[in-house]
């Protein structure tokens, strides 16, 4: 015997997927529209003629309508996976307000490709340079400990420093997120991030694509990537090739610590839990100050450059004395330095003081609050520090030698 509630059901599904009133139904069959609503109510039955009538107009089967909800067709919505699908549209349209306005910005929405005219002008051989950056070993802790604004700024600086060590003025950057199915207002809070940290260094934020994986990550979980692009005249480019012996090397300082260094600290931090809030200095707190985004030094170095003043630009992650740094360094010189030039910054002597690794390791493995050394004529060293000091806090740090005590080192105490 038929179920009429079934079968019902069954007409009522398939003719609100089609998009059809009960009126517009009952006219395609001839009936009156009272007739169809006591069929969906389950208070009658269509006749045997009619069923094959509605299968047709319905575009379903009788087969369908007859067994009602045993044989529906199952579905499976993104609600299902945990991800709500219309509050992410919601905020990919807010972020979308977010990108910079920009004459050269032709093109950019959500998961398109990004249009972007850059400006030749003036360039005799154009060269366009691409780098794609995640924030590495700190996004973890970043993510877990709340600091989703620090992690942003740092991924920021991180990419527009590997440009401009180049001469490569960053001109634009598209960011990208992989997360669950977040709080819309995080991933709002994070947008803004990233167009700050883009308009300090004039940048243009090309907009932040989300991608939820509600399936693959948790609700507050995420990992962010961000590409950067630069154009520049080739002959502009810094490659290095201009360093030469007795250049001054002038450090620039940075805050928080590179994320290249922070497996050092997680391993300081499961030792010694209790000092995540520790006060330094008696004021600052320990995490918060070892989470401060790194500093981006496009705007130094641009100046420094259209004045000719570098010869050489060295990024430091982890450590002053990571021969990695200073792959450019011609061969047959090096880096001399001197420590007692560089200020210890409070969140360094903080962790010297911990007394969890001697003073080898501890310079093998953090900056001491550097973040760059550039190499310029000692000649101009006056006029270049004067330069900086509109922008960061500068020290002279040492020179460059020929390495004849210290073959192929690259980089040495002096």
């Amino acid at each position: 015997m038929l179920d009429r509630e079934k079968v019902g059901r069954a007409v009522s599904e398939q003719r609100k997927i089609k998009g059809m009133t009960q009126k517009q139904l009952a006219d395609l069959l001839n009936v009156s529209y009272q007739a169809v609503s006591r069929w969906e109510q389950g208070i009658s039955l269509p006749s045997v003629d009619m069923i094959y009538d509605i299968a047709q107009v319905l575009d379903t089967t009788v087969d369908f309508l007859l067994n009602g909800l045993s044989e529906e067709r199952k579905t499976i919505s993104y609600i299902d996976t945990g991800l709500d699908a219309k509050k992410l549209h919601i905020v990919k349209d807010k972020l979308s307000r977010l990108i910079t306005p920009d004459d050269r910005l032709i093109h950019t929405n959500v998961a398109d490709p990004v249009f972007f005219k850059p400006d030749l002008s003036g360039m005799e051989e154009p060269v366009c340079v691409l780098a794609n950056h995640v924030p590495g070993s700190k996004e973890r802790f970043a993510m877990e400990n709340g600091y989703d604004r620090e992690i942003c700024m740092d991924l920021v600086s991180t990419a527009a420093n590997n440009l401009i060590r180049f001469g490569v003025k960053p001109s634009i950057l598209l960011v990208n997120i992989v997360c669950g199915n977040n709080d819309s207002g995080q991933i709002l809070f994070m947008g803004e991030a990233f167009k700050e940290a883009c308009e300090d260094s004039g940048i243009i934020f090309a907009g932040l694509e989300v991608a939820a994986q509600a399936v693959n990550y948790g609700a507050d979980e995420y990992k962010i990537g961000a590409l950067v692009m630069g154009n520049s005249d080739r002959k502009e480019i810094i490659t290095g090739d201009r360093i030469a012996e007795g250049d001054v090397l002038i450090a620039l300082h940075t805050e928080g610590i590179s994320s290249l260094s922070y497996p050092f600290v997680k391993v300081i931090l499961d030792r010694r839990p209790d000092i995540a809030y520790e006060k330094i200095d008696g004021e600052k707190v320990f995490m918060d100050e070892l989470m401060k985004p790194n500093t981006s030094y496009v705007n130094v170095v641009c100046e420094l450059n259209r004045q000719n003043l570098i010869h050489g630009v060295f990024v430091i992650s982890k450590s002053l004395f990571n021969r990695k740094c200073y792959d450019t360094m011609p061969k047959g010189l090096g880096a001399g330095i001197s420590l007692d030039r560089i200020p210890m910054p409070a969140l360094f002597q903080y962790l010297y003081d911990l007394n969890m690794m001697d003073r080898e390791c501890f310079l093998e493995d953090f900056s001491l609050g550097i973040g760059m050394l550039l190499a310029v004529p000692r000649e101009q060293c006056d006029r270049a520090v004067k330069i900086i000091e509109q922008y960061h806090s500068c020290e002279c740090i040492g020179r460059i030698e020929k390495d004849g005590e210290h073959p192929d080192a690259r980089v040495w105490l002096m």
